[in-house]
């Protein structure tokens, strides 16, 4: 190979591929999918939707795929596995690339020994920007080469596994998390489900202390040591929700315990 050939191939732009999975996401999906511009695909991937997610996605410009739902780890790897060269970006279907972010992420693209980026995700809750409550800074490994990344096989809260060296992107991902409480509660009833079958495939034993004390604490160590109460009113909502999110879960762990017991 000659040297002209050589500085070519370096030079050859990376080509970038949004990831999104989705159900029932009309409210966001618009948003996610336009601020996507920048990179050289976008595929979502839509389970189990019953309202307009895919025809707004493909209006918007992404590929749309039907997959079958697996959790949300093993979703997520379907599509990361469709995938063999270039970079991956892995966001949710209620999160937005700020201009800044789209920057830095594509300046990322050239870095010969990277093989993924933290980003920070700025959170909202009830129309507010939530800057405390332990929900900030919010770091999220979400940037990485393809063939370098797999999520975790937790079935909720999955998280990212990807080889080092990795790095630090500036500019942050809009995170609008929840329509309204009704939106909330609606989720917490979903994911305590899953994460109390999550605790019990593991073979952890449900504690009665737990489930006297954890709410609490949730409560305290979000409102008064993360300084919850500096986000108003939605600080307060976000943290005493977040108790009853950890009472509910506890339950059901103890109830699908018992259940199974007898």
């Amino acid at each position: 190979m000659d040297y002209n050939n050589q500085v070519n191939m370096k030079s050859k732009p990376s080509t970038l591929t949004a990831l999104i999975i989705a159900s029932n996401a009309e409210r966001t999906i618009e948003a996610c999918v336009r601020a996507l511009k920048f990179c050289s695909r976008v595929i979502v991937g839509v389970n189990n939707s019953t309202d307009r997610t895919a025809a707004l996605a493909k209006r918007a410009g992404a590929e749309v795929l039907l997959v079958s739902w697996e959790g949300y780890a093993r979703t997520k790897n379907q599509l990361i596995g469709r995938i063999r060269t270039g970079w991956i970006l892995s966001i949710d279907s209620d999160e937005v690339v700020s201009p800044e972010l789209a920057q830095s992420i594509q300046g990322a693209l050239t870095a010969p020994d990277m093989q993924g980026y933290w980003i920070s995700r700025r959170n909202y809750f009830l129309g507010r920007k939530i800057q405390y409550c332990g929900w900030s800074p919010d770091w999220q490994l979400r940037l990485f080469r393809a063939g370098e990344g797999r999520f975790s096989g937790r079935q909720v809260h999955e998280a990212l596994q990807v080889n080092a060296p990795l790095g630090q992107l500036t500019g942050a991902l809009e995170h609008y998390s929840y329509a309204n409480v009704s939106d909330y509660l609606k989720r917490l009833n979903q994911y305590t489900g899953l994460a109390a079958r999550d605790r019990a495939g593991k073979g952890r034993r449900s504690s009665s202390m737990r489930l006297w004390l954890d709410p609490g604490w949730t409560f305290i160590k979000m409102y008064v040591i993360k300084s919850g109460w500096r986000d108003g009113f939605q600080g307060f909502a976000l943290c005493l929700l977040s108790a009853l999110n950890t009472l509910v879960k506890h339950a059901k762990h103890w109830e699908l315990e018992h259940s199974q017991a007898g």
